[in-house]
């Protein structure tokens, strides 16, 4: 006689959570990232999309995010660490933690700058980002 896990009184859910999909996505979105793949990372995205980073700078399109930063820095790569996901007003928030490295224009290097991106995902695409970072401060050194 074969057992089934109901006989032991466990319950188990197969549906993927809302939590898991936003979180699903928004790794996708940092793969697209780290691919320089923006139309697939763009797809991702509300065409509505609002974008705020570290200083108030604001966008409203991926390719105008990621062209500020060409001006500011030759390269730049994340290691992402963390992931959170909670319910917030509008969407499920994703936060993102890790550190990040790459070097400026004049070619100087930079390592261990802390960085945390809050994405608010609704309707299976992500409709606000806002990162932080202590990018600037590196800068100032």
């Amino acid at each position: 006689m074969g057992s089934s896990l109901t006989d032991a009184g466990i319950v188990v859910g197969s549906a993927r959570t809302e939590r898991a999909d936003a979180i699903a996505l928004v790794r996708r979105w940092f793969d697209n990232m780290s691919a320089r793949d923006l139309p697939g990372a763009s797809k991702l995205m509300s065409p509505t999309i609002s974008i705020v980073i570290s200083g108030g700078h604001r966008f409203s399109r991926l390719e105008d995010f990621v062209a500020f930063g060409a001006d500011r820095y030759e390269s730049v790569r994340k290691q992402t660490d963390h992931f959170e996901v909670c319910e917030a007003a509008g969407g499920v928030a994703v936060y993102v933690r890790g550190e990040m490295s790459g070097s400026w224009k004049d070619g100087t290097a930079f390592t261990g700058v802390r960085w945390c991106d809050r994405f608010l995902v609704s309707g299976g695409v992500v409709v606000d980002l806002q990162t932080w970072s202590d990018l600037a401060e590196t800068r100032l050194r």
